[in-house]
């Protein structure tokens, strides 16, 4: 009897277990497929990069973003480098897709109770605070260097899940769950440390009076309820010109113009299921009647109706994001690795043991699991946060060493830490080794997790 108990409990337990796995699953699969095809393309593009840039005599990829792109609309002209274009331009797209998620999970998603959050966000300071801590110990003595502390606090999810992805199923969903909002978080640290600790030139005051201006009018137009994204999309680009003039970053602009991003509906969701479901029941009855929809002027406004109820029901920022998060994936991250991955690589001038890459592979490879684990035990000791199903300490330091990929924030940062270009290279090939090493240590320690829990199972008595 007893052990037919314990049977029924133990069917209940996996179960439970697997039910909340499928739902993960299905909520988690678009976003996963995404970055996980995203992860592939910045993979290749990458390489694409750096065989281009060793092997220019099969084809000049750098000449093509050193050329010069103006816009001009009567005496207004803004002429940038192609390159200057994507980082500046269209890497704000991607800041603000970026934000987007980070606020969208803050409201309803894993961000959103400190149940949820506390426990990724601790993790994730952990592993922007350690590397930042080790680089700056190796180049304390080189103010020219130091700034490039930085440079390992990011993590680059569509890598990291790009990985995840090969290995399909041996990696537990919790890792998946948990790493995800751990990089939401990093991006979240990563944007405040680009804000506010690398402005690219000398401030402009007067621009970001006129911008802040700006935020104000995107903050009453959400206050009145004004929900057309054109005008969103307008005076997103206007305050793109304005702080890309005042000497702060321009992808800022992306990050300011989320956090006002309307993410409220015009109507709510119970209206919402009552009002189609009276249009559905309409429909059908016209329908069954009928047999017909293209010559039945009533099954035609009633699609119209849905159609309007449907637009209600989605925000701005559902909008913006659902129809920029692929083209932020597809073709600004593929487009950037392309730009700037692609360094000259000559063995006899790198010196892997300068200042500069020693704490930013440090940095990564070390600083960015120890970081992590030791700040989420911290947690987890205290009583503050606990363990979702499936997570356990092994996962947790797993999780840190996939966080120690750090591409594209990284190179991004680079692009901005150093005056000398040198320096900036330099960095680029210890994120481009250091990357690659996280990779391959996360790889072998989630197989080797998945062979001894399948051996566990064997021999269990």
């Amino acid at each position: 009897m007893l052990n037919t108990q314990k049977r029924i409990k133990k069917i209940r337990k996996y179960y439970r277990f697997y039910q909340r796995e499928r739902n993960i699953r299905d909520s988690f699969s678009g976003f996963f497929q995404k970055e996980a095809t995203g992860g592939i393309l910045l993979f290749f593009a990458t390489i694409t990069a750096l065989v281009f840039a060793n092997f220019p005599q099969l084809f000049d990829l750098n000449s093509i973003w050193e050329k010069e792109l103006a816009i001009s609309t009567g005496d207004f002209v803004q002429k940038m480098t192609l390159r200057g274009w994507i980082n500046d331009g269209l890497m704000m797209i991607f800041f603000f897709v970026v934000s987007l998620e980070i606020k969208r999970e803050i409201m309803v998603g894993e961000l959103s109770s400190f149940r949820k959050s506390s426990l990724p966000i601790a993790a994730a300071v952990g592993g922007m605070l350690m590397p930042a801590l080790i680089y700056y110990a190796f180049n304390v003595d080189s103010p020219a260097t130091a700034r490039g502390w930085g440079i390992p606090t990011a993590t680059d999810i569509a890598f990291a899940i790009g990985i995840l992805s090969v290995l399909g199923k041996r990696v537990p969903v919790s890792l998946k769950i948990f790493l995800t909002a751990l990089a939401i978080a990093d991006d979240l640290g990563a944007i405040i440390v680009i804000a506010v600790f690398y402005p690219v030139h000398a401030i402009h005051f007067d621009m970001l009076m006129i911008a802040a201006m700006v935020m104000a009018t995107v903050f009453i137009l959400n206050l009145l309820q004004i929900r057309y994204t054109l005008i969103y999309f307008i005076t997103g680009l206007v305050l793109w010109f304005l702080i890309l003039q005042s000497g702060i970053h321009a992808t800022v602009s992306g990050i300011l113009l989320a956090a006002l991003i309307p993410a409220r509906t015009r109507i709510s969701g119970t209206k919402f299921y009552v009002h189609t479901g009276f249009l559905i029941r309409k429909f059908r009855k016209n329908y069954v009647e009928n047999k017909t929809i293209l010559a039945n002027r009533e099954c035609i406004d009633t699609i119209n109706a849905m159609r309007t109820e449907i637009t209600k029901v989605s925000s701005p920022m559902q909008k913006f994001e659902s129809s920029l998060h692929s083209f932020s994936m597809y073709i600004i991250m593929p487009l950037f690795a392309l730009a700037n991955a692609g360094i000259v690589i000559n063995f006899g001038a790198i010196d892997i043991c300068s200042e500069v890459s020693l704490g930013i592979i440090c940095g990564l490879i070390i600083g960015k699991p120890a970081g992590i684990f030791l700040f989420g035990l911290v947690m987890i000791k205290s009583g503050m946060s606990k363990f979702s199903d499936g997570m356990n300490y092994r996962l947790l330091l797993n999780a840190g060493i996939f966080a120690g990929i750090g591409f594209t924030m990284s190179m991004f940062v680079s692009n901005l830490a150093f005056e000398h270009q040198s320096y900036t290279d330099t960095a680029k090939i210890a994120i481009l080794i250091s990357s690659a090493i996280a990779g391959i240590l996360g790889i072998a320690a989630t197989l080797s997790a998945k062979k001894k829990r399948h051996n566990k199972k064997m021999f269990c008595p």
